[in-house]
C-alpha cells in the first residue's frame, strides 16, 4: 500500500463519530445485561442478548480506532514523552478505577478487596481494554522497526490466522482442569494478550498509515462490504443458536462482523461536514464514560430493585441515558480539578478536526 501524504497532525473527523458510536454501543449492551440478568430464556431475552453480543463490537472498534489514529498520527516513530503522557492519562485512570471498583465490589459482595484490586489491575474489570491498547503501542514500534519491510498482505493474513486461531482455542476447547487460575484464564484472562486482537491492530496500522488508500479501497468495494455485513450477522446468529460461544466481542466469528461494520461506519460518515454536538460530546468524554458508566448502571439498577419499580424492558433506555449523562457530568466536574483527569481521564478536545469533505482526500474519493 502506498503511504498517505496527508499531514499526520490532522484529526480524522470520522474517527470521532465512530468513537462516539462505539462508546454508546458499550453502554447500551451493559444496560441490556443489567436489565435482563444472566437469563437467555425466552425469545425476547435471547434476542436482547444477541443484540448485546452484536453491540460488543464497540470495544473492538475502540481498540481498532486507537491503533488507526496511532499509525495515522505517528507513521514513523513515537514522539518523546509519548509513554509518559499515556501513563498519566490512560494507565493511572485505569488503575484508579480498578481500585474504585474493587472497593465497591468488596463492600457490596463481601469479597476480599486486596484480592479484587490485584485482579482488576490485571484486567478483571471492564477497563481491561487499556491493557490491550498499551500492548498496541509496543506493537506499533515493532511494526515500524521490523514488520514494515514485509508485504502488508502477508502480515494481514498471518495476523488473521493467529487471531482466529487464538480465539478459536478458547472458544472451542474446554478448560483442562477446575483450577481457579485456569478457570480465570478461560473465563476472561485470555482477553488481555495482544494475540486476541492482533488482526485488528495490523489492519488498523495499515489503514491509518495509508489512510487515503484505505478510503479509496472501501469506497471501491463498498457494494461487497454492504452485502457481506448481513452475512456476517447471520453467521453470528447461527452460532448463537447452535453453539456455546457466549455473547461478546471475544469470539472468532465477531472479527468479520466488526471489521465490516467499521468499514460501513467509515463509509457512512465520510461526507459528514460537522459532527452532531451530542456525538462530539460523547466522543470527547468517551474514555471517562467507558470507565465510569458501569458504576452508574449498577447504582441505578440497585435503585430500581430497592424501590421495587416494575419498569420491565423500559429499564434499558433509562440505564443507557442515565449512565451516559451521569458519567458525562462526573467527568466534567472532576476535570475542573487538577487531579480529576488522573482519576477518570481527561476530556479529549481535538485541536483541529477535519473530515473528508473539506480535505484534498474528498476530491479523490468518488461515491
Amino acid at each position: 500500500m502506498k503511504q498517505s501524504t496527508i499531514s499526520p497532525r490532522q484529526t480524522i473527523g470520522e474517527v470521532g463519530m465512530i468513537r462516539a458510536i462505539a462508546c454508546m454501543s458499550v453502554v447500551l449492551l451493559h444496560s441490556i445485561k443489567f436489565t435482563t440478568g444472566e437469563s437467555t430464556e425466552g425469545a425476547i431475552q435471547f434476542g436482547l442478548w444477541t443484540l448485546a453480543g452484536l453491540l460488543s463490537f464497540g470495544t473492538s472498534t475502540f481498540v481498532f480506532i486507537s491503533a488507526l489514529v496511532l499509525a495515522y498520527s505517528y507513521p514513523n516513530h513515537l514522539p518523546k514523552q509519548f509513554y509518559s503522557k499515556r501513563i498519566k492519562f490512560l494507565l493511572i485512570p485505569f488503575a484508579c478505577m480498578a481500585v474504585f471498583y474493587a472497593i465497591m465490589s468488596g463492600i457490596l459482595n463481601g469479597w476480599s478487596i486486596p484480592k479484587l484490586v490485584v485482579f482488576n489491575l490485571l484486567g478483571a474489570y471492564h477497563g481491561w481494554f487499556v491493557l490491550v491498547i498499551f500492548q498496541f503501542y509496543i506493537l506499533h514500534q515493532l511494526f515500524n522497526k521490523y514488520i514494515d519491510r514485509f508485504s502488508a498482505k502477508w502480515v494481514l493474513m498471518i495476523s488473521l490466522v493467529v487471531n482466529v486461531g487464538y480465539l478459536a482455542f478458547f472458544n472451542l476447547v474446554e478448560p483442562p482442569s477446575n483450577n481457579q487460575y485456569i478457570s480465570y484464564i478461560w473465563d476472561r484472562g485470555y482477553w488481555m494478550p495482544f494475540t486476541g486482537w492482533v488482526f485488528y491492530f495490523a489492519l488498523a496500522y495499515y489503514c491509518g498509515k495509508n489512510y487515503q488508500t484505505f478510503m479509496q479501497y472501501i469506497v471501491k468495494y463498498k457494494v461487497w462490504i454492504y452485502a457481506a455485513l448481513p452475512v456476517s450477522i447471520a453467521l453470528i446468529l447461527y452460532n448463537n443458536v447452535y453453539s456455546s460461544f457466549g455473547f461478546g466481542s471475544k469470539r472468532m466469528d465477531m472479527i468479520l462482523f466488526t471489521v465490516l461494520l467499521i468499514f460501513v461506519l467509515f463509509l457512512a460518515f465520510r461526507h459528514v461536514k460537522k459532527m452532531p454536538p451530542i456525538l462530539s460530546a460523547i466522543s470527547q468524554y468517551s474514555f471517562g464514560i467507558y470507565l465510569l458508566h458501569w458504576f452508574y448502571l449498577q447504582m441505578m439498577d440497585l435503585a430500581v430493585e430497592s424501590f421495587h419499580w416494575s419498569l420491565g424492558y423500559l429499564e434499558i433506555p433509562l440505564l443507557f441515558i442515565g449512565g451516559i449523562a451521569c458519567s458525562y457530568l462526573t467527568i466534567n466536574i472532576l476535570n475542573r480539578m487538577k487531579i480529576g483527569k488522573y482519576i477518570v481521564g481527561r476530556v479529549n478536545v481535538p485541536k483541529s478536526a477535519t473530515t473528508l469533505s473539506n480535505r484534498k482526500l474528498a476530491t479523490e474519493i468518488k461515491s
